[in-house]
C-alpha cells in the first residue's frame, strides 16, 4: 500500500509541471506594445534623435523592470550600448529586448562565464507588421567550460530582436554577459 501511494504520489508530482517550449512569446508582446507605441518605423532619423526620443520610455521602461534579476518579464537590451550581465538559475527564463535596428547585421555576443547549466537560445526578430520570426538558434552544453557564442544576425534594420534564454538544468546556474553591436 505505501509503494502504491508512494508511485501515485510521484506520478501527481511529475504531471503537474509542464514543458515550456522556449519561444520569444514573451519578448513579442513587449515588442507589439513598442510598436503601438512609436508607430511605423522611420528609417531616416538618425540613431542620436531616435535615443532621445525614447529616453521617457526607456526610463519608464527601467522603472518598471530594472533589467535586475527579480525582475518579472523581458528586460531592454541596447544595440551598440554596452552589455547586460546576469545570472539564470533553476529552469527559468531570460528574455531580452532591442529597440528597432538601425543597421542592417547585428552582431550578438553571449558569454557563458560561469555555471554548469545546459542553457537553451532562441533569438527572433519582430518587424512593425507583427510577425515574429525565429532566426536562430543554439543550446550552451552543461559543462564548466565557459564559451561565448556570436551570431550574426543579417536582415534586421527596422526590426526589433528578442532574445529568449531558457536554463534546462534543474540544480545548476547560467551566468552570461550579452552584448548587442
Amino acid at each position: 500500500m505505501k509503494k502504491v501511494i508512494l508511485l501515485f504520489s510521484i506520478a501527481l508530482f511529475a504531471f503537474t509541471f509542464t514543458a515550456e517550449a522556449q519561444n520569444c512569446n514573451q519578448g513579442s508582446k513587449l515588442a507589439k506594445a513598442t510598436w503601438q507605441k512609436y508607430g511605423p518605423w522611420k528609417p531616416n532619423i538618425t540613431l542620436n534623435p531616435f535615443k532621445a526620443s525614447i529616453r521617457p520610455i526607456k526610463k519608464g521602461w527601467n522603472w518598471i523592470a530594472s533589467n535586475g534579476g527579480a525582475n518579472i518579464g523581458p528586460r531592454y537590451l541596447e544595440i551598440d550600448g554596452g552589455n547586460e550581465n546576469g545570472s539564470i538559475t533553476g529552469q527559468t527564463k531570460r528574455t531580452f529586448v532591442t529597440h528597432p535596428s538601425f543597421n542592417n547585421n547585428v552582431k550578438l555576443t553571449i558569454n557563458k562565464y560561469d555555471g554548469r547549466a545546459k542553457t537553451g537560445v532562441v533569438i527572433c526578430v519582430q518587424g512593425k507588421d507583427g510577425v515574429t520570426t525565429e532566426k536562430t538558434s543554439y543550446i550552451f552544453p552543461n559543462d564548466r567550460n565557459g564559451k561565448v557564442k556570436t551570431f550574426n544576425l543579417r536582415n534586421v534594420k527596422g526590426k526589433i530582436i528578442i532574445v529568449s534564454m531558457k536554463n534546462q538544468s534543474v540544480g545548476n546556474k547560467f551566468k552570461y554577459r550579452i552584448t548587442a553591436e
